[in-house]
């Protein structure tokens, strides 16, 4: 479920078409470091008593094939399991693929310690927006929660969908991974 969720919300990590002057489109490089994810919001049908599951944080960092990667370490019975999906830059600033060659938008709010990552895209014949506020520290910031919580209502969400999972430090990355 985790996988399902960081792959969606990774590759979820768009913010297509995103409104006003609030938000900048992110470079890869000024990504790279420890993320929380804050908030998510979707239409994949996940149940509900697994939406507010706890996350861990997780890495943005540059590989060596020099592609954006998203890393994390999810909590499993048998122990941590590592999870890594790489993400190619597109020709805008904020445009990432994946592999499987979803559009990942990210984009910055001001100051640039949270960002709004949105996925938009048709899976089994089905079309899914999936969406996260993610933060390079585990503090409020009531600024951000509203703002994404009018951007998911601009994407067609309700304030319902919004999730807000609590941390897990469980499952730490390395420093160096």
């Amino acid at each position: 479920m985790q996988l399902l969720l960081l792959t969606a919300g990774l590759g979820l990590l768009s913010v297509l078409g995103a409104q006003g002057p609030q938000l900048t489109p992110a470079h890869a490089q000024e990504l790279v470091g420890r993320w929380h994810i804050k908030l998510w919001a979707g239409t994949f049908p996940i149940p509900v008593k697994r939406r507010s599951h706890p996350i861990p944080p997780f890495t943005l960092a540059m590989n060596e094939l020099q592609k954006l990667e998203f890393r994390m370490n999810l909590t499993k019975p048998i122990g941590c399991i590592p999870f890594k999906l790489p993400l190619d830059i597109g020709p805008k600033p904020g445009v990432f693929h994946t592999w499987y060659k979803y559009r990942i938008y990210i984009n910055f709010l001001p100051g640039k310690q949270h960002a709004i990552a949105h996925f938009n895209d048709t899976i089994d014949f089905s079309k899914h927006v999936m969406m996260m506020l993610m933060g390079r520290s585990l503090d409020e910031d009531p600024e951000a929660v509203r703002t994404f919580e009018e951007f998911a209502e601009s994407k067609g969400l309700n304030q319902t969908d919004i999730a807000r999972p609590p941390p897990l430090e469980a499952c730490e990355l390395p420093p160096d991974s």
